[in-house]
């Protein structure tokens, strides 16, 4: 087949659509014609009937694709969240042994082997808390940019159409 659509005329491209019905093209060249029947502006009834037929199997492959992307970015998120609860819960709870043995709460915090005050109890606690909310905070980050990049796909592929 010719490398550009702009060197088909009318007639070419009807008698390769012609042939796309007969069954007498090759998978490649059953490509390039869909290519070129994508890119040109000719018009009659049986480019016409060749352009549905082939933009269904066009937008299988897209909604199949599409619908892989997403639910792995999906379930990418869902893990990180997933893990982001887990090292959170165990970093608290690894910082601070609550004790009820009495009416106060309390904890007793080591650091290098070593009993850490109070005060310094807090200023780890609130540390970590402040690294998991930045950490969440970059996930949400990438879960907003990476929709924005499917809706820009998406909205090229209609905008294509």
């Amino acid at each position: 087949m010719k490398h550009s659509d702009e060197q088909f005329t009318i007639e070419e491209v009807e008698r390769l659509c012609q042939l796309y019905f007969d069954s007498q093209l090759s998978v490649r060249e059953e490509m390039e014609l869909e290519y070129v029947l994508l890119c040109s502006t000719f018009k009659s009834p049986i480019i016409n009937e060749t352009k549905n037929v082939m933009e269904v199997s066009q937008i299988i492959k897209f909604a199949k694709a599409r619908r892989t992307n997403i639910s792995n970015w999906v379930w990418a998120l869902r893990a990180a969240a997933c893990v982001a609860i887990i090292l959170g819960t165990i970093t608290i709870y690894s910082h601070f042994n609550i004790n009820r043995s009495s009416d106060n709460n309390y904890c007793i915090v080591y650091v290098s082997g070593k009993k850490a005050s109070d005060e310094d109890a807090h200023k780890i606690a609130e540390a970590d808390v402040a690294k998991m909310q930045q950490f969440m905070h970059i996930v949400n980050e990438k879960k907003i940019q990476e929709e924005a990049k499917v809706e820009q796909f998406m909205n090229h592929i209609n905008q294509s159409r």
